[in-house]
């Protein structure tokens, strides 16, 4: 027997043991569930995928930039109203 054949087989064993271990896929991760789409959400998408011919303006819709900006100077004006009715008169 040739006394370099046992280090040899060791050193091929060793390499293919890398080589498997090697080879294997990577462990995916599961996504999280996404959340649902209200109907607005769904109604201004789809207005928003249509052709800019059929809705010249759906990023307004989609977004509520005017609703947002109606709401927001409706609660300044009721904050102003319930801070004007909490004043009080010390002049008499």
């Amino acid at each position: 027997m040739c006394p370099t054949r046992f280090p040899r087989l060791r050193v091929l064993a060793g390499a293919l043991l890398v080589a498997m271990s090697c080879a294997s896929a990577p462990k995916t991760f599961p996504s999280p569930p996404r959340m649902k789409d209200s109907a607005p959400e769904k109604v201004a998408a789809q207005r928003a995928a249509a052709p800019n011919s059929l809705q010249p303006d759906v990023s307004e819709d989609r977004w509520a930039i005017e609703a947002a900006r109606e709401r927001k100077r409706q609660q300044d004006v009721a904050a102003a109203r319930a801070k004007a009715d909490k004043a009080v008169d010390v002049t008499r």
